[in-house]
């Protein structure tokens, strides 16, 4: 059957996570010294702090279970309120924190733009090929709008943007896959995937999608991944899946 729907991952394959992180912290950095004083530098440099210390404020969080949403947002108001301790800024109440670290998913990421440097012209002529693009990440959803909106992809996805609170969970297994699949009313077997993980090629695979390994020179330590193909950028999907006309 003919491949009609493409499920891609964010991180690693549309966008680079290396520059990412670059201009997230950056322009997170101006976003508090203007809502909150202090110099750009110094929130930009708690900004590394924390991403350094990355683990202490998630390893006690379980993101294999039904409340997988739940902890990743408890993950993001810890590193948010790190950010006052680290600057010795004044915290701000509770709530207003709270506030705080979901507007900065919706705020920061459509400062940046890192798409890959094939991504846009490759989604853009899949699109026009037929293609129903969809994106399936483990990053929470509002983030993942305001990526692709930061990288002028965001109107090329007109399937589903689903991330770990679409889903209610961060396993990317073939029940996962499963799910994705109906929430646009599609057979499995008319989907492919797109992924940097061998997880979700494996998840993928096994709810009777098409598994595509995107294995980027920079990333891609370990190729022992059973997948239908191997990439090292998006350009071959152009070739792989042709022009699709309902």
């Amino acid at each position: 059957m003919t491949v009609t729907h493409l499920f891609f991952d964010l991180h690693g394959v549309l966008i680079d996570p290396q520059r990412t992180r670059h201009c997230f912290r950056t322009q997170l950095g101006r976003y508090l010294a203007e809502r909150y004083g202090g110099a750009p530098e110094a929130w930009t440099r708690a900004n590394q702090q924390i991403e350094d210390d990355w683990d202490s404020y998630y390893a006690d969080l379980d993101f294999g279970g039904d409340d997988c949403a739940k902890q990743m947002w408890e993950g993001e108001f810890r590193t948010t309120r790190a950010h006052f301790r680290l600057t010795r800024t004044p915290e701000p109440p509770h709530d207003e924190l709270i506030k705080l670290s979901r507007e900065v998913l919706h705020i920061i990421p459509r400062r940046c733009d890192t798409a890959y440097p094939e991504a846009r012209a490759v989604i853009d002529t899949l699109a026009q090929q037929g293609l129903t693009l969809s994106v399936t990440s483990h990053a929470l959803e509002p983030q993942v709008r305001s990526t692709l909106d930061g990288s002028s992809l965001i109107q090329y996805f007109t399937g589903k943007i689903i991330g770990t609170d679409t889903m209610g969970r961060f396993l990317k297994d073939a029940d996962y896959y499963r799910r994705a699949a109906a929430l646009l009313h599609v057979d499995p077997v008319q989907c492919a995937v797109i992924d940097d993980r061998p997880e979700p090629i494996e998840g993928a695979k096994a709810a009777g999608m098409e598994a595509i390994f995107m294995c980027r020179p920079e990333r891609c330590h370990d190729r022992r991944v059973v997948a239908d193909a191997l990439i090292t950028d998006l350009s071959a999907l152009v070739r792989r899946y042709p022009a699709h006309r309902p």
